[in-house]
Order: structure tokens, then sequence, then C-alpha cells
């Protein structure tokens, strides 16, 4: 009796979609935006603190280099400096997020820095073949449509073949909804249940969590996790490159 022919994968949802492309927004211009952040976050935590000290002084101590306490007037003054500078920097940031999507790109140190925060340090030659496997129009960048053609290509693929470098980055970073570089159960599941349904629910997930898996959701995933847990599914492809040149 001959076997029952797999359903064909469905495209891409509409919760899939918007997923992808808050992915790509925070992907665009990811390595200018990476140094603004890092710039912002020192500033951040040292404005909650002022903050801390405004509302109950009694219990919060600030002191400068040389271990004196900080008045009130001081802190004041800094905290209002802070306001300024955070200001200036998310302005930046909101700037190049709200650039049209037509110039919106992933640029090779674009990649390169998201990896690296994710825990990966990737070559030169590395982030030249992620970029080349999708890059379309040959410009040495991703834009929006080569973005999601790349998505659905691989999420209604049956054959195996299609390139999955970027679309695990992609699929992991979906997952990972306040991009702390760590998924967890909870936001995994709700993702692979609306693709896979009930039936392939816990095999999905068992694969991605192995041992981790707990039913009380705690399992977490950090990127390179989820990499070897995705290789170990993945069939065997020939090499590929930029020197072998688009069919």
């Amino acid at each position: 009796m001959p076997r029952a022919e797999e359903p064909a994968p469905k495209d891409v949802s509409q919760n899939e979609f918007r997923e992808l492309k808050r992915v790509f927004d925070y992907m665009a211009d990811f390595a200018p935006k990476y140094k603004l952040r890092k710039d912002l976050q020192p500033r951040l935590d040292r404005k909650a603190k002022i903050e801390a000290y405004f509302k109950n002084p009694e219990a919060v101590k600030i002191v400068d280099e040389l271990g004196e306490e900080l008045g009130a007037e001081v802190l004041a003054a800094e905290l209002e400096r802070l306001e300024r500078e955070i200001a200036s920097l998310q302005g930046q940031i909101d700037a190049i997020d709200a650039r049209p999507e037509e110039v919106k790109k992933i640029h090779p140190r674009d990649l390169q820095q998201a990896l690296a925060f994710l825990g990966k340090h990737a070559e030169k030659k590395e982030i030249d073949d992620m970029i080349w496997e999708v890059d379309e129009n040959l410009d040495g960048c991703v834009d929006w449509t080569e973005f999601s053609l790349m998505f659905r290509r691989n999420i209604t693929d049956k054959s195996g073949l299609e390139p999955t470098q970027l679309f695990n980055v992609v699929q992991f970073l979906m997952y990972d909804k306040d991009f702390s570089g760590e998924v967890s159960v909870d936001e995994t599941m709700h993702m692979l249940f609306s693709r896979y349904g009930k039936a392939r629910l816990e095999a999905e997930m068992k694969a991605l969590f192995g041992s981790s898996l707990s039913t009380d959701g705690d399992g977490t995933l950090t990127f390179l996790d989820y990499l070897k847990a995705t290789s170990k599914r993945a069939p065997k492809k020939a090499e590929k490159g930029p020197a072998a040149g688009k069919k």
C-alpha cells in the first residue's frame, strides 16, 4: 500500500510575518544601533539609580570616585544631564529605525555583530557566504524582499536543500521576543504550535530543548544550543559559496 504523501508545508502566517518584520527591523543596521545601545545602557542604569535615591534618599546612597556621598543638588544636575544624553542617543536609534523600508538593509557588519551578540564568532567568509545564499540582487546586503523570500523558501521547503544559515539566525530571533539572546520554552511553544499543531508540538519542542524541556516551562536555549539542535536534524548539503556563482 503506498505511503500517504505528507501535507504541503503551510505558507507564512500573519503572526510569523509580523515576527519576521520585527526581526528584520532589529537586524537592519544592527552595528550602528548596537554601538548606540552600548553607550545608552550605562546612562539608563545610572538614571535608575539616581531616581531610586530621590524616591528613598535614606536607603540609597550614591558616592563619587573618592567615596564621598553626593547630595541632592549634585544628583539633580546629573539626572538632568543624563536625560538629555539619553534622549539624544535614543533619538539616533529611532532615526535609524524610522528609515524607509526600501533603504533598510542588513550589511555584513550588522550580521557579524548580531552573531557576536548571540555568542557566535563568525569570520568574514562565513558572513559573506550567509549573505550570498540569499542576496538575489548581488549588492552584498540583505534587504526586506530578500529577507522575507529567504524565510518563505525555508519554511515551505520539503526538499531540505534550501540554505539555512541565515534562516537559523532569524528563526531563533523570532522566538526571542525580548532579544535577550536566549529563548524559553514558553516563548517557543506558541509559534511551534501555530505552525505544526498539537500533533507535532511535543516532538518539535523535544528536538530543540532535549533534556532541558520541562513541564513547568523553565527550559531555556542559547543560540549556540539552538544551532546544535538544528544541525542534528539538517540533511547534508553540498558546499557552495560566492565562488560557485549564482544560478
